[in-house]
């Protein structure tokens, strides 16, 4: 980042605006280092005005929603780093259709819905994440996806330009959602069910116990490290390939569910990378399947996952 455009954009201050600012409390690996400067829009007005700006001064950024689903380079990102709040995290209600902002947490979204008497979203209920990380992953658990009640998607396309997507103009699959790569959601509606809601709230609450039952939610983790191995489970190759309690530094592979690894004495982002390239590796030399990452490195240099030869 030059300084002169980095001085200009605190000069036009299109939104709030704080320099060297610590991205390990933000992200639930809490690890990583700072951002040079936290972006923290309120508004649609306040955002599309940021990226204009950004887009003008020639500014790298990142869209940072609650921090899961990511590992943060130790290094910190230079740029700028988009954190969303007020009323893009807002949630309305019309009929038997929700619609979301961006920066709602996914069990505000589901608790939302289930007070309305709603169904059709509980099985989110459990993941860590913003509306807006879980649309661009195509969020899932438990046999559930967020595309499953989705009607249609509001975005800022790289021209910034906002468009509304229909859920048949998005090739959703298995964490994946490639045509919103590189737009940024400014709101989603999903279309629901009514339904007894003590039902609902029992349905949320069994999606929660399994949730604290089978994972390691004790300990700071960014969720699943690997996708899904077509016909397998990550965590059953991982255990196969004598990976469950391996440490690296503050990184573990854990007992309870060796599919997430957890940051449990203050691991370094180059700690949990090296955890994760040890354990690519050992699956690979033992059962010969390559774990693809599900989470997602951001600042390195290179590929951190990248088992070396």
């Amino acid at each position: 980042m030059s300084e002169a455009a980095r001085q200009e954009l605190l000069k036009r201050r299109p939104c709030a605006l704080r320099e060297k600012v610590a991205l390990a409390p933000l992200t639930t690996f809490r690890a990583g280092g700072p951002a040079d400067i936290l972006a923290e829009p309120r508004t649609e007005a306040e955002l599309l005005a940021l990226l204009r700006s950004l887009r003008e001064l020639q500014l790298p950024y990142f869209y940072l929603g609650l921090g899961s689903n990511l590992l943060v380079a130790d290094q910190g990102l230079r740029g700028v780093v988009i954190r969303a709040h007020g009323e893009l995290s807002v949630m309305s209600i019309d009929s038997n259709v929700v619609t979301a902002g961006p920066a709602a947490r996914l069990l505000l979204l589901t608790t939302f819905a289930a007070s309305y008497s709603l169904t059709g979203l509980e099985l989110l209920s459990g993941i860590p994440g913003t509306v807006g990380g879980g649309l661009w992953m195509n969020a899932g658990a438990y046999g559930g996806e967020i595309c499953d009640t989705l009607l249609d998607v509001r975005v800022i396309t790289s021209d910034l330009e906002i468009v509304t997507l229909q859920k048949s103009e998005i090739s959703f699959g298995y964490r994946s959602a490639p045509e919103l790569r590189d737009k940024i959601v400014l709101s989603s509606r999903y279309a629901l069910k009514a339904s007894e809601q003590s039902a609902i709230f029992s349905e949320m609450r069994r999606v929660w116990h399994l949730r604290r039952q089978k994972q390691p939610i004790e300990f700071p983790s960014a969720g699943s490290i690997f996708k899904r191995p077509p016909g397998d489970f990550a965590g059953r190759l991982i255990e196969a390939a004598g990976c469950k309690e391996l440490r690296i530094g503050g990184a573990r592979v854990p007992a309870k569910h060796a599919g997430i690894f957890i940051n449990d004495r203050q691991a370094t982002a180059e700690e949990i990378a090296r955890l994760i390239r040890t354990v690519r590796t050992r699956v690979l030399d033992q059962s010969k399947v390559l774990l693809e990452n599900e989470i997602i490195p951001v600042g390195f240099d290179g590929d951190p996952f990248a088992i070396q030869s």
